[in-house]
């Protein structure tokens, strides 16, 4: 099997190059191919090598490692040798029937005893031609130039007068008296020198596109192989000779699964696999993720693909492009819609956001943690001319104080020690025609408001390190918790700034003023989260109704975020709340204590008391079940007489 490698084996590009061809003959056949070879001359560069068998081996190589060798030229057993010693394309001199016939009758108008002489055996059709017309010719063969001769001896003691041989044969031949005719004519060694031709050009072409093939591969981080029908390695980059433990040269030819028999392509080759698909495999003592797929050419299989990635590379790659989708923004999620409920402040705050939407001007939304201040900035983006841009948050409070200048306006090359090669954009600039939230606005440092005011003033932004400007076209949203009002006549926020971000206000209600919206959104939030959690959507809704009973006149400090937090809580422990499916009200008071923390304190006392009631009726009923009905070794149990037992067991009744 011809492998070419997929290192280039020379400097000088292929197409200024002329082809090379070099033909491998001595004797009388090299002074044939001396005369013929300037008919070729203007096609390719052909060299003649007098030696045979190892000698023309050892010389061709030795060519080849100079500047690559296209083509060989070369007949008879020397020529099969080359052919199964090198990997370099080998034409062959051929002996056609009527250039035999006529250095046959050659030859019989020499001597009337012809001999024959071939390197692959006498010919089973010269035999029964020569037995039908009694031509009396001879037939003698040798396999390397010690047998040529024994060869000739054997031709004298038969008594042959003249003979057709080869070169080496004829010229020991003639030396010993006999005399010879080459058979090979000019006709059969013209064709031979442009089936080199041919050849060397296919051979050129097939070398560039391994060459070409190579190079690509050798820029993929991945591990890939390509093998033929038979497994065989044909091509594979470094990376994939790294993970196979030896150096491409030494695995170009083998047989991939005798490598490695985890990486065996045979169900590929044979499409027994389906749709090339991803499976984890250990090579070695490295966990790789592996694809394979079959090669197909022309509606056939030639081949298949093997490609290793390493799960490493595969989660690096992840946390790029997530961390330049949150710089580029992600689409929002939610429309003013989501805003829901029905009591007058959620609609007032959804009519608001509409009118918001229309304007390019700068909003503040202000209002308690938990009250949907994101959602609102969200859905006035999605309602916006901008809406198939970017929305880009920044929670002011969590960039760190070291962190949040050159995060917020990013940083050219070289700013700072540390400063990442070819610098980085900055969340502003990459909320270029879009919306940047800016969440927690009043957290930020006076020194980077003074930065922000710029941005909003100017609509440009200068990078650390920067001489020049970048122009940036996005509209913004600023969300706080705080009293900005206040914190400026406190001089904790500048005062022009404050004015720039609040041109257009939106004030999210809390909880505690939307009473009539709480048991619908604890609905929907439930709706969203049964399925996952595997309780059926009756029960959990009927779990929910007495949560909520118990949760009457509760002051949600933490808005709609709180309610969300009991919604999650409640489907997480709902197999302890409802053992057999029943809702136990002890420990549902036990699992949300703070739903009746803001009740009045007599209220609150008797829930508790009924509560701990509740818990020492359950504790009897376990117990008594558990000691078959015996009261004596059930009051031992609990610790508790026997008087004590039966109060409980009629308030059981009861």
């Amino acid at each position: 099997m011809n492998t070419p490698s997929l290192a280039p084996t020379h400097l000088v590009p292929p197409a200024t190059r002329p082809l090379r061809i070099v033909a491998v003959a001595r004797h009388r056949l090299g002074r044939v191919l001396a005369r013929l070879v300037p008919e070729v001359a203007a096609q390719a560069q052909i060299e003649l090598v007098g030696q045979a068998f190892d000698e023309a081996v050892a010389a061709v190589r030795a060519l080849h490692a100079e500047s690559p060798v296209d083509a060989v030229v070369a007949a008879g057993a020397s020529g099969e040798w080359l052919r199964q010693h090198l990997d370099i394309p080998v034409a062959m001199v051929e002996v056609r029937g009527f250039d035999l016939m006529r250095a046959l009758a050659a030859a019989r108008a020499l001597s009337p005893r012809v001999g024959l002489v071939s390197f692959d055996g006498p010919s089973q059709h010269l035999a029964q031609l020569d037995a039908l017309f009694g031509m009396g010719i001879a037939q003698f063969s040798y396999r390397n130039p010690e047998d040529a001769p024994a060869c000739v001896e054997a031709l004298c003691a038969a008594g042959v007068g003249a003979v057709v041989a080869p070169g080496l044969v004829s010229d020991l031949a003639e030396q010993a008296g006999i005399a010879s005719v080459l058979m090979y004519s000019d006709e059969a060694v013209r064709q031979a020198l442009h089936d080199a031709v041919h050849l060397a050009r296919h051979s050129r072409a097939e070398r560039a596109r391994h060459e070409r093939l190579g190079t690509i591969l050798g820029q993929l981080q991945d591990g890939v192989v390509a093998v033929d029908t038979r497994q065989r390695i044909e091509a594979l980059n470094p990376t994939m000779a790294q993970l196979l433990g030896a150096p491409a040269a030494q695995l170009a030819g083998r047989v991939l699964s005798e490598v490695d028999p985890v990486l065996d392509l045979g169900a590929t080759l044979r499409l027994q696999d389906e749709a090339p698909a991803e499976e984890v495999l250990q090579i070695g003592a490295r966990t790789l993720v592996v694809r394979r797929a079959p090669i197909i050419e022309g509606g056939e299989v030639t081949g298949a693909l093997l490609v290793c990635r390493d799960p490493a590379v595969i989660q690096r790659a992840d946390r790029h492009l997530r961390a330049n989708q949150r710089q580029r923004g992600a689409p929002a999620r939610y429309r003013i819609e989501a805003f829901a409920g029905t009591s007058p402040a959620a609609r007032r705050v959804r009519e608001l956001a509409l009118q918001c939407a229309a304007s390019d001007a700068t909003v503040l939304v202000t209002g308690e943690s938990g009250t949907g201040k994101e959602l609102v900035a969200q859905g006035i983006h999605a309602a916006s001319r901008r809406a198939s841009q970017p929305f880009l948050a920044v929670n002011c409070a969590a960039l760190s104080e070291s962190l949040r200048e050159s995060e917020l306006f990013g940083y050219e090359e070289g700013a700072f020690t540390g400063a990442r090669r070819g610098g980085k954009t900055g969340l502003i600039e990459a909320a270029h025609t879009g919306t940047l939230f800016l969440d927690e606005i009043g957290d930020m440092p006076l020194a980077l408001q003074t930065r922000l005011l710029r941005v909003l003033q100017e609509r440009e932004v200068l990078r650390l390190g920067a001489t020049a400007a970048v122009p940036v076209d996005l509209r913004v949203i600023a969300a706080t918790h705080a009293d900005l009002a206040a914190q400026v006549e406190r001089g904790l926020f500048r005062r022009d700034l404050y004015y720039r971000l609040a041109v257009l206000r939106i004030a999210t209600p809390p909880l505690r003023e939307r009473a009539g919206d709480i048991a619908a959104l604890a609905t929907s939030l439930l709706a969203r989260r049964t399925a996952a959690a595997g309780v059926p959507q009756a029960q959990a809704t009927a779990w929910l109704a007495a949560l909520l009973d118990l949760a009457a006149g509760y002051g949600w400090p933490g808005n709609v975020r709180e309610l969300e937090n009991l919604v999650e809580r409640l489907l997480a422990c709902h197999a302890w709340l409802a053992p057999g499916g029943r809702l136990d009200r002890a420990r549902l008071l036990e699992v949300f204590p703070e739903c009746t923390q803001q009740r009045p304190a007599p209220v609150r006392e008797r829930l508790l008391k009924g509560a701990r009631m509740a818990a020492e009726r359950q504790r009897v009923r376990e117990v008594l079940q558990s000691v078959q009905g015996d009261q004596d070794e059930a009051c031992a149990l609990l610790g508790i007489s026997r008087s004590t037992l039966w109060r409980r067991l009629r308030e059981n009744a009861a």
